[in-house]
C-alpha cells in the first residue's frame, strides 16, 4: 500500500507537453531511446546512454509491476523527458530510501521509477516500455534473489538479502557514471 502521493512537478525531472519538442544534441546515433507506458498515454526520450540494466525480484517490485520481477534500465534523470508527465501518479511504497513510482493514470501500467539527488538522480524504466527493446543493454544481474518467485536461469550474478543486493547495483550504476 503506498505511503504517500508525490506531484509529478515535485520529482525534479524535465517534462513536456504533447506539442513541445526536446531539442538535445548527442553524437550517439542510437540515441534518443523513446517508449511510452503500455497505453501510450505517458511516454518519455532517454537522451543518455543507460547505465544498467537488472532484474529485481523485490516484494515492491513484484507487485508495482505485477510480474514475477522487475526488469529495469537506469538512467541519469537529467537525461530523460517525460511527456504528459501531469499523468504519471507518483507514490512511495515504503519510507525513504525508496523510489519514486510512477504509474500511468490512464492504464495504471508502471512508466518510471525515480531514486537519488542532485546528480546522483536516476530513473528506472521498465525495460518492456521501451522501442524497441532490442537497443538496451543486456542484463547484468539479479537482485533480491531471496524473494524471488520464478529461478533465473544462466550464470549472471544474483544477490541476496538487503544491502548485497542494494550495493551491487549502487556500484555497478556508480562505475558508469
Amino acid at each position: 500500500m503506498p505511503i504517500s502521493d508525490i506531484d509529478a512537478s515535485a520529482i525534479g525531472i524535465p517534462f513536456s507537453n504533447d506539442n513541445e519538442e526536446h531539442q538535445h544534441m548527442t553524437t550517439d546515433p542510437s540515441l534518443p531511446l523513446h517508449g511510452s507506458c503500455e497505453c501510450s498515454a505517458c511516454s518519455f526520450e532517454v537522451h543518455t546512454s543507460p547505465k544498467a540494466r537488472f532484474r529485481c525480484h523485490c516484494l515492491i517490485c513484484q507487485a508495482f509491476n505485477g510480474k514475477p520481477f522487475a526488469d529495469v534500465v537506469a538512467v541519469r534523470a537529467k537525461g530523460v523527458v517525460l511527456k504528459n508527465a501531469g499523468n504519471i501518479s507518483f507514490k512511495k511504497y515504503r519510507p525513504p530510501p525508496n523510489f519514486n513510482r510512477g504509474v500511468c493514470r490512464t492504464c495504471g501500467k508502471p512508466v518510471v521509477e525515480v531514486a537519488g539527488f542532485g546528480p546522483f538522480k536516476m530513473i528506472f524504466i521498465p525495460a518492456s516500455n521501451f522501442e524497441p527493446e532490442a537497443r538496451l543493454p543486456p542484463v547484468r544481474m539479479d537482485i533480491f534473489y531471496h524473494r524471488r518467485v520464478l529461478d533465473m536461469p544462466g550464470s549472471l550474478p544474483k544477490y541476496s538479502g538487503y544491502y548485497p543486493s542494494l550495493l551491487a547495483v549502487g556500484k555497478m550504476i556508480m562505475s558508469r557514471l
